[in-house]
């Protein structure tokens, strides 16, 4: 195995590892065991918990960037929007995001890690109020904002999928009234 595909393994091991269980569960040796390697080669790769952590996050928010930025290019954003907010995988994942970016050690890079996300949240909300014939009363920023709380929101909460539809169809229509 490659020094990349070992880094690359450790951070799967870790990204499923804490989405099943939280990011308590991501001890070194947890996750280690989880990536069927051993202790020294997550600490070889990553040097620390610290260090562990704010590469997975890395890589959760480039996955969540991908899936928004997939979601704005396609031929329906709408559509696309509810199939990223729907998709259990990145639900369980994007808890897993919060909680890192809410834990101490990574809390002075939040703002930096969040920066790439919302970025993909507003060029979604265009997409979709454009796809929508609709021009903004708002920033569309602002409305990626709402987006991204919508999907955090929904990533946190319990629900099943009638009421995780009943709720995105809820938001579409508040995006509809942004629009003019």
């Amino acid at each position: 195995m490659s020094r990349a595909d070992a880094a690359t393994r450790i951070l799967e091991a870790a990204a499923t590892l804490g989405a099943a269980a939280g990011v308590a569960a991501l001890s070194l040796q947890g996750v280690a065991s989880a990536a069927g390697v051993s202790k020294a080669l997550v600490l070889y790769h990553f040097k620390g918990k610290e260090q562990l952590l704010a590469a997975l996050a890395e890589r959760l928010v480039d996955e969540d960037t991908a899936s928004l930025d997939a979601a704005a290019g396609a031929a329906d954003p709408l559509e696309a929007w509810r199939a990223v907010a729907g998709d259990a995988t990145r639900r369980a994942r994007r808890v897993l995001l919060s909680g890192l970016l809410h834990d101490a050690a990574l809390r002075p890079q939040a703002g930096n890690l969040a920066a790439p996300r919302a970025a993909a949240a507003s060029r979604l909300a265009a997409a979709m109020l454009r796809a929508a014939a609709l021009r903004p009363r708002i920033a569309p920023a602002l409305v990626g904002r709402v987006l991204l709380h919508q999907l955090d929101g929904m990533a946190t909460a319990p629900t099943s999928t009638a009421e995780l539809t009943a709720d995105l169809d809820a938001s579409a229509l508040a995006l509809l009234g942004l629009g003019r």
